[in-house]
């Protein structure tokens, strides 16, 4: 009896030991079961775990002279966590190269230690920066110089330390990143525009802020750590301490170069520099600094009134009343639109409706150009020469859509030139070139005796603009001067489209006369302030439009039983616009003669 009840005793014993050696070798763990990382703190908000790149800046000077807190987080991953059952791990926080190595001396603890388990597979400590540069070199002293570093989380279980333990690299001093080059100030009205060369990019930095001196009257916030320590030595000028007294700018975010400084006192001589931002708020020092002297400019406006020009406007704080009349335009031309694709969808002989215009050209295009390539030449001669009646079944017709474009520019020395002047305000500021005049146009079919006669609805957009002039109207500014047109045209329109119908002729003349009411604004980076007019007048063009459903008359046919489109057209045209109130003496010359080209389509 006794001696079974020893044999019994040492088997439990014996199954206590390889069940304790079994859980062990259960919650054997490794530096790659871990995840571990340092996450910065804004005011009361945990921020997202720091990359790679953004913890070789971090930890920089200024993090070091103005303290703040980072979370540090150990989790272990979901499939080391049940191996964790019945044991007790924890991890300490050090610091130091080499802190894997049991024997080293030269780690320091962080902070107090995490606790983990099966059930709770993550922990969370608050540390200061402070901390971690003062543990990392046993001094008080912030470095100036740059040293690299780890962080380790020293894993245990049960007492014992794993086999490989995780850590985070990281950089520790040196004054952040490095501030920007060739700086430069041209003078604006009350500021200056100041453009600068990065020196790193979105990985680094988080933007620019723009200081001057003397300060200005309302400085901006920093958007960098500020305090007294913190400001990097830029070693020379008014800049060496960083005052955020002497902000002049907001934070211009990285990738913009360049921003209009407001504010300043106009002709005070300025020493300006310009200050990187790291990503982590971390500022550089100040770069080379440079001088501006901030001065009246002269926008286009300011410039036609000085040479005598007469046209009245009204001068507005906000932006503008020629907004109010685009919409107005646009909202007819969309009912017109809508009107029209519902008269296409009820011709719709499949019941789907009609796709959008957009679709329709992209649709229509495909259509003609696939079937004339698989057309022998023959055919397509024949197809030419062969009227359209003999060939398609055409719907009804009532509408025309257009989109145009084309090059203008507006004829507002043409007031001067009338009248002997040798001024010319509008070449003088924004140059003798064309720009882009973008139209949309919307005719509804009234009678197709002897061609085709409608009433048309047309609204186009220009847009210019270039520096406004310093006051030896020579040289240009830091400011920025630009003039806006919203032509609304109202216009009679003939086509003579019985020659495509009757004789297959692919083009086709027309001509097109109207009234119009130009609707203009310009406006100034100096003042808040813009100027708003319209100019009335009229309008004729004369042009060709090449109907594109002579390349396959079939796959033409099957666009207008399918979505109603009776044809597509490219088209060229010439076109006058007199825009100046027929000849009024207060009005604003914003007409042009032009040429015009684009995209008909006939529904």
């Amino acid at each position: 009896m006794v001696k079974g009840r020893w044999l019994l005793a040492v088997g439990v014993f014996a199954a206590l030991v390889q069940g304790r050696v079994a859980r062990g070798q259960d919650a054997a763990l490794s530096s790659t079961d871990f995840t571990f990382t340092i996450s910065p703190v804004v005011g009361s908000s945990t921020q997202a775990a720091l990359s790679t790149d953004q913890l070789a800046s971090f930890f920089s000077l200024a993090r070091c002279a103005c303290p703040t807190n980072i979370v540090v987080g150990l989790s272990v991953s979901d499939t080391a966590a049940p191996n964790l059952d019945g044991h007790t791990v924890d991890a300490q926080l050090e610091i130091g190269n080499d802190c894997d190595i049991v024997t080293t001396t030269a780690c320091a603890a962080v902070g107090g230690s995490l606790t983990l388990s099966a059930t709770q597979t993550s922990a969370m400590a608050s540390v200061s920066t402070a901390q971690v540069f003062s543990d990392a070199s046993g001094s008080s002293t912030c470095p100036a110089t740059t040293t690299s570093s780890r962080l380790w989380a020293i894993v245990r279980v049960d007492g014992a330390r794993i086999a490989s333990e995780p850590s985070l690299a990281i950089t520790l001093g040196g004054v952040g990143p490095s501030p920007p080059t060739a700086i430069k100030a041209i003078s604006a009205d009350d500021g200056l525009l100041i453009s600068w060369t990065p020196s790193g990019d979105s990985t680094t930095l988080r933007g620019h802020q723009v200081v001057c001196s003397p300060a200005p009257v309302s400085p901006s916030a920093a958007a960098y750590d500020v305090c007294p320590a913190a400001a990097p030595d830029g070693g020379v000028g008014p800049f060496g301490t960083l005052d955020a007294s002497l902000l002049c700018s907001g934070l211009v975010p990285e990738g913009t170069n360049s921003v209009r400084v407001h504010g300043l006192a106009n002709g005070q001589t300025y020493q300006v520099a310009v200050v990187a931002v790291g990503i982590a708020g971390t500022p550089s020092a100040a770069s080379a600094a440079v001088s501006g002297t901030p001065g009246p400019t002269v926008g286009f406006h300011d410039l036609y009134r000085q040479e005598g020009g007469t046209a009245t406007g009204c001068a507005l704080a906000g932006a503008g009343t020629s907004g109010a009349g685009l919409a107005l335009a646009l909202g007819a031309l969309g009912a017109l639109a809508l009107r029209a694709r519902r008269r296409t969808r009820k011709r719709s002989r499949r019941g789907g409706g009609a796709p959008g215009a957009g679709l329709l050209v992209l649709v229509g295009l495909a259509t003609l150009s696939a079937s004339a390539r698989a057309q022998s030449s023959d055919a397509f001669q024949e197809q030419l020469s062969t009227p359209l009646t003999e060939t398609r079944g055409i719907s009804a017709r009532a509408w025309n859509f257009e989109l145009r474009f084309g090059p203008y520019r507006p004829d507002v020395d043409s007031e001067f030139e009338n009248r002997g002047s040798t001024a010319r305000p509008y070449a003088q500021v924004f140059g003798t070139s064309r720009h882009l005049m973008s139209q949309l146009e919307l005719d509804r079919q009234i009678s197709h005796r002897w061609g085709t006669w409608g009433v048309g609805l047309g609204v186009g957009y220009f847009h210019v603009s270039a520096s406004a002039l310093s006051p030896d109207l020579q040289s240009p500014s830091g400011d920025q001067t630009s003039l806006r047109l919203i032509p609304i045209a109202l216009s009679a329109v003939y086509r003579a489209d019985m020659l495509r119908l009757r004789y297959g002729s692919p083009v086709v003349p027309y001509a097109k006369l109207g009234f119009d009411c130009a609707l203009w604004h310009t406006s100034d980076t100096s003042t808040s302030a813009s100027t708003d007019g319209r100019s009335f007048g009229w309008h004729g063009a004369v042009g060709l439009s090449l109907d594109l459903s002579f390349i396959d008359r079939a796959g033409a046919r099957d666009l207008d039983e399918d979505a109603g489109v009776n044809q597509m057209a490219l088209f060229f045209e010439l076109a006058h616009a007199s825009l100046d109130n027929f000849g009024s003496s207060t009005a604003l010359h914003v007409g042009d003669t032009t040429w015009l080209a684009g995209l008909m389509i006939e529904l």
